[in-house]
């Protein structure tokens, strides 16, 4: 089942005039839900209504609606544990509606003076591995710079991503697996994130993870690792970190909605691994999960 636009339906369809599905006009994100409760639900509403912000349209629904509608949605598909995602888009209508455009292509991309945006919630249910270690491997593709999409990580604009996963599978052998995550970097080379995943590594005393300047984190978990490591009284650095940096690390793991944390065993095929710090940020991300009852 399905929830669009405030209804449980069980074949989700986009009109092809939705912005969402024509242009990639909208935002979206991925959560994950333990026991029934949505984890750092507030993070990752925050995350969306933020990007709507910044993209220039109200999403339609606040924070209470829209839990309601995950909340719909996951009992409607009997789910307990699940991975949920929302997409806001900024609805089907273009142009200006009142003067028109001499342009029909400008008409058909100029924002809506007066959006009615289309509210889309998804589930399924949480892999069973989710706690797996990981294979990472850096890509030519470069993630989407921030002053070209603003919030590109929240919009629907991921060909990034796409490419990046793209390039994992045609770099795998015949006879092997493509790696389980790509590593984006920017333009002069320094390590962004993954495609669905935030990436952290251990060096000295201090836990270290790249300096997003304006972009926003692919995910939420990121913030909650983060606190979770500073709490604890570890230094948390960032900064302009290569895959070289990753790859001399102690220790390196990554972050993601579906399990927290997980060690990163190889990066560009050299053994990384995790360590005590992984183990530990690990069992405090699971104790913060069975606190809040998720």
């Amino acid at each position: 089942m399905y929830h669009v636009d405030g209804r449980l339906v069980d074949t989700a369809t986009l009109s092809l005039d939705d912005r969402g599905a024509a242009l990639g006009d909208a935002v979206t994100d991925t959560l994950r839900v333990y026991d029934g409760t949505p984890f750092a639900w507030r993070r990752h509403v925050d995350r969306l209504f933020d990007a709507c912000e910044r993209h220039g349209f109200d999403p339609g629904v606040d924070a209470d609606a829209l839990r309601t509608r995950v909340e719909e949605t996951l009992a409607a598909d009997g789910l307990e544990d699940a991975l949920v995602r929302i997409s806001i888009t900024r609805g089907c209508a273009t142009g200006d509606e009142e003067t028109g455009s001499a342009l029909p292509d400008a008409d058909r991309l100029r924002p809506p003076a007066d959006p009615d945006p289309t509210v889309v919630v998804s589930a399924t249910p949480a892999p069973s591995d989710d706690a797996a270690p990981v294979t990472v491997q850096t890509v030519r593709t470069r993630a989407i710079a921030p002053d070209a999409v603003p919030a590109a990580s929240l919009t629907h604009n991921r060909l990034d991503a796409v490419r990046a996963q793209a390039e994992l599978r045609r770099a795998a052998p015949p006879d092997d697996d493509p790696a389980d995550e790509a590593l984006l970097l920017d333009a002069a080379g320094n390590v962004v994130s993954g495609t669905v995943s935030d990436p952290f590594f251990v060096d000295g005393d201090a836990v270290r993870l790249p300096e997003l300047g304006d972009r926003p984190a692919r995910t939420a978990t990121r913030s909650v690792v983060r606190e979770l490591a500073a709490e604890e009284g570890f230094p948390v650095v960032t900064g302009d970190y290569t895959p070289a940096d990753i790859r001399g690390a102690t220790e390196a793991f990554v972050a993601e909605p579906s399990a927290g944390v997980r060690p990163i065993t190889r990066l560009d095929g050299v053994t990384v691994g995790g360590g005590p710090v992984t183990d530990l940020l690990a069992r405090l991300f699971a104790e913060r999960v069975a606190a809040t009852g998720g």
